[in-house]
């Protein structure tokens, strides 16, 4: 079976949820326990000169986890598979090449739904035990949230160039279908983020040292580098689709036994 078919790729969802439930409810909680004791901890035990200092640590908290399962999220392709019997399984399934892949990718979509609700029942619990402490300033992380004043952190166009931020966005798909190449071209499913980051970290190493310098760089005009601000967005467009093909590649040279990549 080397062509899509939509049917046949929705029978494969619905077994792949079916199959990996365990793992679907087990980071659900993980999740839930993890941010009822950090935000408890924020909010009861660290002691704050004012209440809106411990909601700041909680957001601050939520957003990093938040970046990090949108850039990391590829590298949970196969942490629910355990040993190479699943390994083995994956291969035999009566689907294509494609329709696997793009199962196995959407899993960290999947729990993007368990992330918010865990992050909803936890804070629902913090705002419950501070009222029942009689805490003063409590009050729940979604409302502070609410409160803030983004166009602090998102400036308008007219003072940062729309291809500046374009580029800033393309920055982040890019590390994620770096992690995504990661994912299938380890054979290591729990520890492929980490040789991924790794790798990334080397390159960003030479790439650093072989950058022009300081004085190459202040003698370029405003206009010029908005003109390679757009240059480098559609750069970083192919390099994106070709991370993705890529990916897809060596996952369909996956191994089960005799190698630690996928080649």
């Amino acid at each position: 079976m080397i062509h899509f078919n939509v049917n046949r790729f929705w029978k494969l969802v619905r077994w792949s949820l079916t199959m990996d439930r365990r793992w679907f409810v087990k980071n659900t909680l993980s999740w839930l326990v993890v941010f009822t004791l950090v935000f408890l901890f924020f909010t009861c035990v660290t002691k704050f000169n004012d209440s809106l200092a411990a909601y700041q640590a909680c957001a601050s908290m939520l957003l990093c986890t938040t970046i990090a399962i949108l850039v990391l999220g590829p590298t949970m392709m196969f942490n629910s598979m355990q040993g190479k019997h699943d390994d083995q399984r994956l291969l035999m399934l009566p689907a294509s090449n494609l329709e696997k892949y793009l199962v196995r990718y959407s899993y960290w979509l999947l729990l993007l739904p368990s992330f918010v609700g865990s992050f909803i029942v936890a804070d629902l619990l913090q705002y419950l035990v501070n009222w029942l402490s009689g805490h003063e300033g409590r009050m729940l992380v979604m409302q502070y949230l609410m409160s803030l004043d983004f166009n602090i952190v998102f400036p308008p166009s007219n003072v940062v160039p729309r291809s500046l931020i374009v580029c800033i966005v393309l920055t982040f798909v890019w590390f994620h279908s770096c992690y995504a190449v990661g994912a299938t071209f380890f054979r290591s499913h729990k520890y492929s983020w980490i040789l991924t980051s790794v790798a990334l970290i080397a390159f960003g190493i030479i790439l650093g040292s072989l950058w022009p310098n300081d004085g190459v760089s202040s003698s370029i005009s405003s206009h010029t580098a908005v003109s390679l601000l757009r240059l480098w967005d559609v750069i970083y467009i192919f390099l994106i689709a070709f991370n993705y093909w890529l990916s897809y590649k060596f996952f369909c040279r996956q191994q089960v036994i005799g190698k630690y990549v996928n080649v």
